[in-house]
């Protein structure tokens, strides 16, 4: 038996077309989204109703709870206003009602069932939590929670890394990213498990996509306008697989936070320019950063 596992596409249509051709080719049994279908990039709906029209199951991750925050009646006011959540509100206002429904529904785990009992849990980032993963450490409380997932494999995403750990009498296992990848390159990742020998076997498997395409739907969007300077540390982690807004975030933006628009580009800015990456970035930014510098100076 094969299932194939894929995560985080983050509303990368092109990259998901990939995914799942490259998958198509390979004769699985069964295919499990992992989580962060969606948010932030502007493909996200396509790909909701891509994965909606294969019919392939979706686990509930932290970035679909983001939308859900969003259209919440009494919803986060700091996520709905601050430039630094601007990405997530682009995202949001793309969704009908009825599309925000369906995510609302959408389960935090789905379990695959497998031959003699084997089965496979896939959640995001563990069983009981879409925001942390087990693969960020094993403490108490998560030992109980893991005890307690009577499956013996866990899937999950969530932090954009293939990875794997038998822990116990469990196989725990990361599919990567389909749609952002961190690593040594930007090819789309998934997962794909083989029982085999009596147990669960992980293939880390990545697969060339159009970035270029990713790039040109972008470009096409205004997401590097209506999503703010922090989408503009999103595009440079597409471009580079490499981490930017966690680090910007945690050791380079002042706290307290930048309170205006024109701030916070300032100060991702500096970010780029401290790590090289400004000159490389611009030619994509122009037009939307000197918007915003061109409304600081009128002021």
């Amino acid at each position: 038996m094969k299932i194939a596992i894929f995560a985080d596409v983050h509303g990368n249509l092109p990259a998901l077309h990939a995914v799942l051709e490259d998958i198509d080719r390979q004769n699985v049994d069964a295919v499990v989204c992992a989580g962060d279908a969606v948010n932030p990039l502007p493909a996200s709906v396509a790909v909701w109703k891509l994965l909606a029209e294969k019919n392939i199951p979706i686990v509930r991750g932290n970035h679909e709870d983001y939308l859900l925050a969003y259209h919440h009646p009494n919803g986060n006011t700091i996520l709905r206003n601050s430039v630094q959540f601007m990405p997530v509100q682009y995202a949001a206002r793309l969704f009908s009602p009825a599309e925000i429904a369906e995510i609302a529904a959408l389960p935090l785990t789905h379990a695959v069932s497998a031959p003699g009992g084997d089965d496979v849990l896939v959640c995001h980032a563990s069983p009981a939590d879409p925001a942390r993963s087990f693969s960020a450490g094993i403490d108490d409380e998560m030992a109980a929670e893991l005890r307690r997932t009577p499956a013996k494999t866990i899937a999950g995403g969530h932090v954009h890394m293939q990875w794997q750990m038998r822990w116990e009498d469990k196989f725990l296992v990361l599919t990567g990213s389909a749609g952002q990848p961190f690593g040594e390159n930007t090819d789309a990742q998934y997962l794909m498990l083989s029982h085999w020998g009596g147990r669960w076997h992980a293939r880390h498997c990545t697969v060339r996509y159009s970035l270029a395409d990713t790039l040109r739907m972008i470009a096409d969007s205004d997401f590097l306008f209506d999503g703010g300077p922090i989408a503009w540390l999103t595009l440079d982690e597409l471009l580079t697989a490499e981490l930017r807004m966690v680090p910007f975030l945690r050791k380079f933006c002042p706290t307290p936070r930048p309170s205006t628009l024109p701030e916070w580009a300032a100060w991702v800015r500096r970010y780029l320019e401290a790590i090289g990456r400004w000159d490389a970035l611009l030619p994509y930014l122009s037009e939307a950063y000197f918007s915003i510098e061109s409304e600081r100076v009128s002021r």
